[in-house]
């Protein structure tokens, strides 16, 4: 109308239609109600979580995009970018519900990340966005295999299922020997009396309960190799910290308590117990052991009795690169506690810095050597404080590793 075209008007007529017909249409307020029904469940599991939309208006287009969230591990693993927490599998939008479908590859407390929305009315000419934010959730590491419980000497003054040396309450029979005023009728040996013309009774060993107290070294995290049918990332904390799962699993079934000591920026721990929800206890306690970043001296010096208590069966797994966990093994030695050292690291650090297509040279090989004889020495030095050391890669059962120290009860350094 202003430069006089009014061969355009038939073709503005449509557009005017629409915005008259659709102006009043569109959604003003649109929600989103996001449904996760597991908080908690097990790495290499499928999280499942539904966004319901609700609109005051008619909806038409509907698009949506998912944001991953920002690793909280923000340093180098190991010279390469922290693995994610959370990884999209699917996402769908089906009549008004979007279905997202996310899988959690390692162990951790992980933000799940939110979905991006953007709702248009039916003619596509306005616009509402939001975002819905799917909140956190706790991945458990899937304990290793491991049927093994290793039996100290000295059991503390508990009720339990193993066969103490002291003459108690028990099943596992000892010797016979006179009778003593007080001696309970039932325990008569009746054959053993009639041929000594004297009463005698049967005695038994007591039944004890071992006490044990996992140390999980998070000073030094290495990614490993990965497993050939396993895609779960893998790295010497990893590794530890599945191990110190399936072995607390394996005491708490046959009814013992074991505790939890995790050496990292901060010495935390948890005192021993029993009982299956314990398990999940430790499982939290480790959970944001990546998330420390800050060194504190004291070792396990500082440590109180309850969480050590006097006679307690040590396990620690560790790759034995810091020398703070010497100074830690060779305190607990002094403490009198019988000690197992698990060795977590399984391969050795590649040699030639050039690449994978560079060859080695000999200051290459001299290097390695030096490690290795570093690595001896670390080995020689617990050896001589009597710590028995096995190697354990993950892959195989724990159990296959603590096979050899089942010969005979495991005794500390009497004090």
């Amino acid at each position: 109308m202003a430069f006089g075209a009014w061969w355009c008007v038939p073709l503005a007529a449509v557009p005017l239609l629409m915005l008259t017909a659709h102006g009043g249409s569109h959604p003003k307020r649109v929600r989103a109600e996001v449904d996760v029904p597991e908080r908690r469940l097990f790495e290499g599991d499928v999280l499942t979580a539904t966004i319901r939309l609700a609109a005051d208006g008619a909806a038409g287009w509907t698009r949506q995009e998912y944001l991953p969230p920002r690793s909280r591990d923000d340093h180098d693993f190991g010279g390469a970018p922290a693995p994610s927490g959370v990884r999209l599998e699917s996402l769908e939008l089906t009549r008004g519900v979007i279905t997202v479908k996310l899988l959690i590859p390692r162990w951790g407390r992980w933000s799940l990340g939110a979905v991006a929305i953007d709702v248009h009315d039916t003619a596509g000419l306005r616009l509402t966005s939001l975002h819905a934010d799917l909140g956190e959730v706790e991945a458990f590491p899937v304990p290793a295999p491991d049927d093994t419980t290793l039996a100290p000497v000295r059991f503390p003054d508990r009720f339990g299922e193993h066969s103490a040396r002291t003459p108690g309450e028990g099943v596992e029979f000892i010797q016979v020997r006179p009778y003593v005023f007080g001696d309970r009728q039932r325990r008569i040996n009746w054959s053993a009396t009639t041929r000594r013309r004297e009463l005698q009774v049967n005695t038994f060993e007591a039944e004890r309960a071992a006490e044990a107290v996992v140390v999980v070294d998070a000073l030094s995290d290495l990614p490993q190799p990965p497993a050939p049918d396993d895609p779960r990332p893998r790295s010497t904390l990893d590794t530890a910290v599945r191990g110190a799962a399936g072995l607390a699993q394996a005491y708490l079934s046959a009814h013992d308590r074991i505790g939890l000591v995790t050496l990292s920026g901060r010495v935390q721990w948890l005192t021993p117990g029993s009982g299956s929800a314990h398990l999940y206890r430790i499982a939290q306690t480790v959970m944001d052991l990546r998330k420390d970043f800050t060194y504190e001296t004291g070792g396990l010096s500082r440590l109180p009795t309850r969480v050590l208590p006097r006679g307690a069966l040590v396990y620690i797994f560790s790759p034995l690169l810091d020398p703070g966990v010497v100074e830690a093994i060779s305190e607990l030695t002094d403490r009198g506690h019988p000690l197992v050292v698990i060795d977590v690291l399984a391969h050795e650090p590649a040699v030639g810095g050039g690449g994978a297509s560079a060859k080695p040279d000999h200051l290459d090989a001299l290097a390695l050597r030096l490690w290795r004889l570093d690595r001896q020495a670390v080995r020689f030095v617990l050896g001589e404080l009597g710590v028995p050391v096995v190697s354990w890669d993950g892959l195989g059962p724990l159990d296959l590793a603590l096979a050899p120290l089942r010969q005979a009860p495991l005794a500390g350094r009497s004090r």
